[in-house]
């Protein structure tokens, strides 16, 4: 078996609310869609969503090291799962694959996902013999909106009986009449935590923390700017319950973290780190050191990364926290034909079908999505 053709296409689909925190604000979604086509008939999927605020990764960047990537693996056989991860392991340790981990995501998603249709199992099923999880429990995210909006906001949150909560936050003052708010409409029922993006400094965040102890709040993901880990270190031992995820792209992130005590937990994004099975050996390393992990998610994704967290998430173990799913709460229409979403109170179970689950839809990717770039 082996891969003929990829193609490349560049998504932008409008949000149905602009969607910001501290270091974003924006009105549609940015990704780059993968797919691969190989000698048997078969077809895979894959996305990627470069940030540059995390990654550095620019789209236009993003779809270029697609394309070389995609050159590496064309033609280059493989009989069985072990093959394909031998092709895989050499290309990803290539430059372009490490300095573009949201291409990289995508390519290497894509190829699982055919491998797995081409076998007629679930993409976790390359992964285990069975689920570590069937049933999932997802979190609501409440980005920053306005008074009127978060009004119109919080009685779907509220109506849907959500468990677990996750507030962005950008400014100390605002902030926390932004969660008493959120907290009177809610009530004290949800395990609500705060996301700043990197908006505060220590001395800041460490006075917040015991602003909104009354609130009642879990977690705090990154406090600081991303690149300061001593900040993370400070408010960490001040005795936040911190999630490293701007900070914590790799695994030499997430060790210089854990050489320093430098946070509680990390953020684990597929496209931010580099690939699915990546993400997994990253998940497990966190708990083995006696990290907990979240599984979180790119504003913006399709259903294409919505899945592929789903099928992560049927791996992980001792799952914290879990995002994702957001698509047809965000974006105005999806690329894929089936719904990957969570019912009453983030309810979900794992995904039906061969590989990832789901399938492209044609008229919507003419509508939303531009070809650039096509190995045939």
């Amino acid at each position: 078996m082996k891969i003929t053709n990829l193609r490349v296409y560049r998504l932008e689909i409008p949000f149905s609310l602009a969607i910001s925190h501290n270091l974003a604000e924006r009105k549609e979604s940015e990704a780059i869609l993968v797919v691969v086509e190989s000698d048997n008939g078969f077809t895979g999927i894959g996305e990627g969503t470069p940030r540059s605020y995390v990654t550095e990764e620019s789209l236009a960047g993003c779809v270029d090291a697609a394309i070389e990537i995609g050159q590496q693996l064309t033609h280059k056989e493989w009989t069985d799962k072990d093959g394909l991860n031998l092709i895989l392991d050499h290309v990803v340790v290539q430059p372009t694959a490490q300095q573009n981990p949201s291409a990289w995501c995508a390519v290497e998603l894509a190829c699982l996902d055919l491998f797995a249709k081409s076998r007629r199992i679930p993409l976790w099923r390359l992964f285990a013999e069975s689920p570590v999880n069937e049933t999932f429990t997802h979190s609501a995210v409440i980005p920053l909106l306005s008074p009127q909006s978060l009004a119109s906001f919080l009685p779907l949150i509220k109506s849907m009986d959500m468990g677990f909560v996750k507030v962005k936050v950008a400014d100390p003052l605002e902030g926390v009449r932004y969660l008493l708010s959120i907290r009177d409409a809610l009530g004290l029922k949800p395990d609500i935590r705060i996301d700043a993006n990197g908006a505060f400094s220590a001395d800041a965040a460490i006075e917040f923390t015991q602003a909104v102890d009354s609130i009642g709040i879990s977690s705090f993901e990154q406090p600081v700017a991303k690149e300061n880990m001593e900040g993370m270190k400070q408010v960490t031992t001040q005795g936040a319950v911190t999630i490293a995820d701007e900070s914590m792209c790799n695994k030499d992130d997430m060790d210089n973290l854990i050489q320093n005590h430098g946070c509680s937990g990390f953020n684990i994004r597929v496209s931010k780190c580099g690939g699915f099975r990546e993400s997994l050996k990253l998940w497990n390393h966190a708990l083995d050191n006696g990290f907990f992990c979240q599984l979180g998610c790119h504003v913006g994704e399709t259903g294409i990364l919505s899945a592929a967290g789903r099928h992560l998430a049927a791996l992980c173990r001792k799952i914290k926290y879990l995002e994702g799913g957001y698509t047809c709460f965000t974006l105005e229409a999806d690329i894929c034909n089936e719904e990957v979403s969570f019912g009453h109170q983030g309810q979900a179970g794992l995904l039906k079908g061969d590989g990832l689950g789901v399938t492209i839809n044609g008229e919507a990717l003419d509508k939303w999505g531009v070809l650039v770039g096509d190995l045939s």
